[in-house]
């Protein structure tokens, strides 16, 4: 498949899809939000059910167990699918770039990725770690 790697034939191709890696670096950055709210959301009813046990209040842990929790973690699974679908389309357009080059897969993606992260840049949103369990805060 490959003859010769050329990064200036990436670079080429890579600029005439900005537009669409634009698109979907957003769409990427716009799953990790709805990742993040879900996330939110399931701590939220997982502090809840903690306070109720620690108020030995066990009926009303169970309801909020089987509603609550059971909800926010479905919400969790449904904004990771959405973050897993934009993925797969970012994999598909850089197997796209790869075979216009002809090149490999591995040729291209630092490529994208670099012009990813530029957009990514452009916000210089910083994100606040909670140290008590790794996963990002609210802010």
């Amino acid at each position: 498949m490959t003859e010769k790697f050329d990064p200036q034939k990436i670079i080429s191709i890579i600029d005439s899809k900005s537009a669409d890696i634009e698109t979907l670096d957003d769409d990427i950055m716009m799953e990790v939000v709805g990742v993040a709210m879900a996330l939110d959301k399931l701590r939220e009813s997982l502090a809840l059910v903690e306070t109720h046990i620690d108020g030995r209040e066990f009926e009303k842990a169970s309801r909020v167990g089987y509603q609550e929790v059971a909800h926010n973690f479905v919400y969790v699974q449904r904004t990771l699918a959405g973050l897993q679908t934009a993925t797969y389309q970012k994999e598909s357009l850089i197997s796209t770039i790869a075979q216009e080059a002809n090149t490999t897969y591995e040729d291209v993606a630092p490529y994208v990725e670099k012009k990813m992260q530029s957009a990514v840049k452009k916000l210089a949103v910083p994100a606040k770690i909670d140290e008590s369990n790794s996963l990002p805060a609210r802010t």
